[in-house]
């Protein structure tokens, strides 16, 4: 058997952290080839809506655009230059009332007006009606403007309609290239993916026990979570339902047949493994019936008990002997061929004289599989 050194707890764990660091990292470059794919550009609206659509509607519609626009901002010209006339008529109107005022406190005081009040006081009349006059033809002008503004408006909402209708095929369009766009993206996302997962897979199944296998095992789950992913966002919710409810069945058969192998035709580290435990707890390593010998053979216990029945240092009042469990009849101590002293016969060195002797482990693996 081969002997492999595990190396220090510390050296254990920081293998542990860098494996993690790198699955993230690869699933971060990853992550960046799939967004890179998934940025290339897609079916343009504004393409398909000129090529579908009417162009002497689009036209018109721009065009009364333009003219509510054009009508918008007359409106707002006029109605700044009707607050600017009503102000002026505000203090026409201001100066005129002080003038009166000044005329009337005049003639209780018997005091005729100058001809200088008398003509300011016409300018202001004249002024205040100018003002009025024009505030009215602003107010017609502002009136018609706005009976423009509706028409143009009520014609937009008739071509928009009609634009609406028109813009059905094209949504329709737009829905059709964009699933194709998706799928062709998906298409080149896997493209790119199963490849790297077949290999992850072929070097897992090759190299799983080598020295290397953590990085197998980054790289390989890195490429199956970013594969997982792709699938997610581009297969319909029912159809990746199926596929991850299929992956998933294929993964638990293959890891039940490759346990179910393990019994029926273990390996020798398997196998050895399965023994150490077995004897720890001084149970059978093939059918786990208690080796009833030396201070326990007249003793019950189970895996969870064994650690509380302390056998007193030095009791060697029972003599070592070879031992064959009753169960299943496999020898589990035999006499070392090396120093004749009694060994376990399913390990692989004589604990006394440190003989290695290969064990029989093809009959004692038989027999475990019969007692599965």
């Amino acid at each position: 058997m081969a002997k492999k050194n595990k190396g220090p707890w510390s050296h254990r764990l920081l293998i542990g952290i860098l494996t993690v660091v790198m699955t993230i990292l690869c699933i971060w470059l990853l992550g960046f080839v799939v967004d890179d794919i998934g940025n290339l550009p897609g079916p343009d609206y504004e393409t398909i809506r000129s090529q579908l659509l009417d162009p002497a509607l689009v036209e018109e519609q721009e065009s009364v655009a333009d003219e509510i626009a054009k009508v918008e901002r007359k409106i707002k010209s006029q109605s700044s230059r009707q607050q600017l006339l009503r102000d002026s008529t505000s203090n026409s109107q201001k100066t005129m009332n002080q003038l009166l005022e000044f005329q009337r406190l005049s003639l209780q005081k018997n005091v005729t007006p100058s001809t200088e009040e008398q003509e300011a006081m016409a300018e202001s009349q004249r002024s205040f009606l100018a003002n009025q006059k024009q505030y009215q033809a602003l107010n017609q002008t502002i009136g018609q403007l706005k009976d423009k503004l509706g028409q143009l408006e009520n014609k937009k909402r008739s071509l928009e309609s009609k634009i609406r209708k028109q813009e059905e095929p094209v949504r329709k369009r737009m829905q059709t290239l964009y699933a194709q766009h998706a799928f062709k993206t998906a298409v080149m996302k896997l493209a790119f993916l199963l490849p790297l997962l077949f290999v992850a897979v072929w070097l897992f199944l090759k190299y799983r026990g080598g020295i290397y296998a953590q990085l197998i095992y980054a790289f390989g789950i890195a490429v199956a979570w970013k594969v997982s992913w792709v699938m997610h966002q581009h297969f319909p919710s029912p159809y990746f339902h199926y596929i991850l409810v299929i992956a998933a069945l294929a993964v638990v058969i293959r890891v039940l047949v490759y346990l179910l192998r393990m019994i029926a035709f273990p390996k020798i580290d398997w196998l050895l493994r399965q023994y150490r435990e077995a004897y720890e707890f001084f149970l059978c390593p093939i059918c786990t019936y208690p080796i009833r010998r030396g201070p326990l053979a007249y003793r019950f216990w189970n895996r969870r008990s064994i650690k509380k029945m302390l056998i007193p240092a030095g009791d060697t009042s029972a003599e070592e002997t070879p031992y064959t469990c009753p169960v299943c009849t496999t020898q589990l101590y035999e006499n070392c061929a090396s120093c004749s002293k009694i060994r376990p016969s399913l390990l692989p060195a004589c604990p006394q004289c440190g003989q290695v002797s290969q064990p029989d482990t093809d009959a004692a693996g038989s027999n475990a599989g019969a007692e599965t």
